[in-house]
């Protein structure tokens, strides 16, 4: 049976207004970590508690934080190709559910994980500098062939 590799991505939040990094992580049950990339979502005055309620500009929401919550967002494998979206321009993959809803009923939606390709940040996907996407993105496709989707886990650490 074909185990199915899935993704984490991780972030520390905080009350400052520099851009935050964290890390997306490519795992499979079997070999463990494929591949570790750095990466971000929202802008770094929004990237704290409450940042995933900030329509442009706050971050990804983690599922517990969506109403209702769910166990997990899903990737698509097949990247598509976005060069007149400003920002994006170029290949990305989306994430869905397509629209989420956070607790405080604020709708999120369109997000993708794509090359961080304006200015620093992003208005909600997680975004990758261009050289880490570029190697995320040859990591991805390789260990991921077969597989429509895999999981993903959003996780936020907060410092208060």
């Amino acid at each position: 049976m074909l185990k199915t590799p899935f993704l984490i991505f991780s972030m520390q939040l905080d009350n400052t207004p520099q851009l935050n990094q964290g890390r997306i992580v490519l795992y499979d049950f079997e070999q463990g970590c494929l591949g570790r990339w750095v990466a971000t979502s929202g802008l770094g005055m929004y990237q704290k508690i409450g940042g995933w309620s900030k329509q442009s500009g706050g971050v990804c929401p983690a599922t517990y934080q969506c109403n209702p919550t769910f166990a997990n967002y899903w990737v698509q494998t097949l990247a598509i190709n976005l060069p007149h979206i400003k920002g994006v321009e170029g290949e990305a993959y989306p994430i869905t559910p397509f629209a989420v809803r956070t607790k405080e009923g604020v709708q999120r939606s369109d997000l993708l994980i794509h090359k961080d390709a304006n200015a620093p940040g992003s208005l909600g996907c997680i975004v990758l500098p261009e050289d880490e996407f570029a190697d995320f993105q040859k990591t991805f496709d390789l260990q991921c062939l077969g597989h429509e989707q895999v999981k993903l886990w959003i996780q936020y650490d907060f410092e208060v």
